[in-house]
């Protein structure tokens, strides 16, 4: 599961303000308008992380969604602590 928080770069009890100003600011820096100069293999990282951005700020923005994702969040259980790593790993680091 998608820690929402720590893809935008917040705490869990940031405010609605927070969420907005961590979007603009993450969505800014990996926005393709800002990447003219960069390699394809930068451009096709920069879209990843946009998109998660964008899915982290759909879900934090929304009260109702927000509160569902902290109640699932805390009930995750790692019953596999080996795989939840490599699934972290192969989200940044996957081979294309």
């Amino acid at each position: 599961m998608i820690n929402h928080f720590s893809v935008l770069g917040i705490k869990p009890n940031a405010n609605e303000n927070d969420v907005k100003k961590a979007y603009k600011r993450l969505s800014n820096l990996f926005h393709p308008d800002k990447l003219l100069s960069a390699s394809d293999d930068e451009r096709e990282y920069a879209e990843a992380q946009l998109q998660r951005v964008r899915n982290a700020y759909d879900v934090l923005s929304n009260p109702k969604l927000k509160r569902d994702f902290i109640k699932n969040f805390s009930n995750v259980i790692v019953t596999d602590p080996a795989a939840a790593m490599r699934e972290l790993w192969d989200q940044f680091y996957s081979i294309s």
